[in-house]
């Protein structure tokens, strides 16, 4: 048996060419069978999930569930390829618009160290100062305004990425001797990805402040305050990895972006979003019109009905195929026949 100093090392670049080969030729074989097969398998997989956490499953005919796990699939792509287009697109458009066009490049080239590390660091500050810094301060900027005057929040959104890429273009220029007036390309084409990661460093702010509002004040303001960090590293690496091509950057924008769709509560409260957006349940009803049937005098002691037989402030969990399942106001579920109900309002 060899020994493990005899073995050789293990060499990491050769380990992330074979899962980017890899995945690019199962893509190629498959692509057909996973589009027929992924949008039911993730659409049932929501569903499955919305049930299970309400303990019940609906009875409904084949050609109404089909149709549901088309529906289901399209909303969670739709939402999983929102955090994958906030990712991914930023650094897209910077790199193949700024660093990536002949002139930058080569004056880039030119001012990378010949030494191993000391190109690195170098490349290091390109990355730094090209993605991260603007995103971060676009972040922090429209994160500040909403606590100091929302009603400033549009304007700031929109003109705080000015100077920040003008400062962050000058900055390029000078330290990798750039041509001149190559910042004011920069400011032009990071404008719009800067203000779009910043707004979307807010947005993810927003929904991970429920989250953690009922912690200790010290944790609260620390997690909202590391937040914007962890999301401008995130979208800098995201933007990085174009170097290795566009199936390496879709990669890890995937990755991350279910990564941040669980962070924020996206991904977790997809299956109620899901329902609600379709209209199916997990919404709140005015009033349930009963057939007089259900109103007799032992079944109003089971159901909370007024003398009309209506049911007021109902929480509807599933409203679809042979029964309605309902969320009564002391937490019990009751499940009723949908020929049972002549009436649903919403509010």
């Amino acid at each position: 048996m060899p020994r493990w100093t005899d073995q050789p090392a293990t060499d990491t670049d050769a380990i992330f060419d074979f899962i980017l080969k890899f995945s690019g030729t199962f893509l190629r074989r498959h692509a057909s069978l996973l589009a027929k097969v992924l949008p039911p398998t993730l659409g049932f997989g929501m569903f499955l999930a919305y049930f299970a956490r309400n303990h019940f499953y609906p009875s409904f005919d084949l050609f109404q569930f089909s149709s549901l796990l088309l529906a289901a699939a399209c909303l969670g792509f739709l939402t999983i390829g929102a955090f994958v287009a906030a990712l991914f697109l930023p650094g897209a458009w910077v790199y193949y618009r700024f660093i990536n066009t002949p002139a930058i490049k080569e004056d880039i080239t030119y001012a990378l160290p010949y030494r191993t590390e000391g190109r690195f660091r170098k490349i290091m500050l390109l990355m730094t100062l090209v993605f991260f810094v603007p995103y971060l301060l676009a972040g922090f900027s429209d994160a500040a305004i909403l606590f100091v005057d929302p009603e400033l929040f549009v304007s700031v959104a929109f003109l705080a990425p000015v100077p920040i890429t003008l400062l962050a273009g000058m900055a390029v220029q000078g330290l990798f001797d750039l041509r001149r007036f190559s910042f004011l390309k920069f400011v032009w084409e990071a404008y719009l990805p800067t203000m779009v990661v910043g707004l979307f460093i807010v947005w993810m702010l927003a929904q991970a402040y429920p989250l953690v509002s009922a912690w200790q004040p010290l944790f609260k303001w620390s997690a909202l305050a590391i937040a914007p960090f962890v999301i401008a590293f995130i979208t800098t690496l995201t933007s990085m990895v174009f170097i290795a091509g566009w199936n390496a950057a879709l990669m890890f924008s995937l990755f991350f972006a279910l990564f941040l769709a669980g962070y924020s509560g996206v991904l977790t409260t997809l299956p109620e979003t899901m329902v609600k957006t379709l209209g199916l349940g997990n919404y709140q009803a005015k009033a349930i019109v009963l057939d007089a049937s259900y109103c007799a005098k032992e079944q109003a002691k089971v159901l909370p009905t007024n003398d009309q037989c209506v049911l007021q402030d109902v929480q509807v969990v599933w409203s679809l195929g042979e029964a309605f399942v309902l969320r009564l106001a002391d937490g019990s579920a009751a499940r009723l026949p949908a020929a049972a109900i002549r009436a649903l309002v919403k509010p």
